[in-house]
């Protein structure tokens, strides 16, 4: 009797125990699960040096300047200055719009480009334009493209930097971007990093 007794409570003991095992284990699984923190905007976002310029041409460019507004690009193009001149171009392309140049940063291109403008070779702050904040890597590389072109060489060069369409408006001669450079003929583009450039004798068409 004492054995039969002994084993029906070993038994019961088993069945309780299981029972509370899948009990705890159900529990578990019922318990919510913890909320993680979305990531914010300044998390995910890419720090500004990892960016990468997006490669376009001169022709690029001119052809649709509204689809690179705003947008950092790397470009190989002749680049010209002198008196009311800052021009970026190619003479492969076969639009006719308009870029002028400056430089990002404090540093300015001191050119005479429209009336009552007092050109100088550098600002008092670093250079924004529609609300974008335009930094400039001054290093040996730029500054050689920087005194080539103000002794008054053409200058073939690889850069990154920012471009502005401008404003599209409707002329005799057809439909152009405009609002920057001389008398606020074209489009801008900001040279903000110069990666290679050299003297050349090609010249603007």
């Amino acid at each position: 009797m004492r054995k039969l007794l002994t084993r029906v409570l070993l038994s019961v003991a088993t069945f309780v125990i299981g029972c509370a095992a899948v009990l705890g284990s159900m529990w578990l699984w019922l318990l919510p699960l913890p909320v993680l923190d979305e990531p914010s905007l300044a998390q995910v976002k890419a720090p500004a040096a990892a960016i990468k310029a997006l490669e376009v041409s001169v022709c690029d460019l001119k052809s649709d300047p509204a689809k690179y507004n705003h947008l950092l690009v790397k470009i190989t193009g002749y680049f010209s200055r002198g008196f009311e001149d800052s021009t970026l171009y190619d003479p492969g392309c076969k639009s006719r719009q308009f870029i002028w140049v400056d430089m990002g940063g404090k540093r300015s291109i001191n050119v005479m480009y429209c009336c009552g403008f007092s050109p100088k070779p550098t600002r008092d702050k670093e250079l924004e334009v529609e609300g974008v904040k335009l930094p400039l890597t001054e290093d040996a590389t730029f500054n050689q493209y920087d005194k080539s072109l103000a002794e008054g060489n053409n200058v073939k060069a690889t850069v990154i930097g920012t471009f502005f369409s401008g404003k599209k408006e409707q002329y005799p001669g057809g439909t152009s971007y405009s609002g920057y450079g001389h008398m606020g003929i074209g489009s801008l583009f900001i040279v903000q990093q110069v990666l290679s450039s050299e003297v050349t004798e090609v010249k603007e068409n």
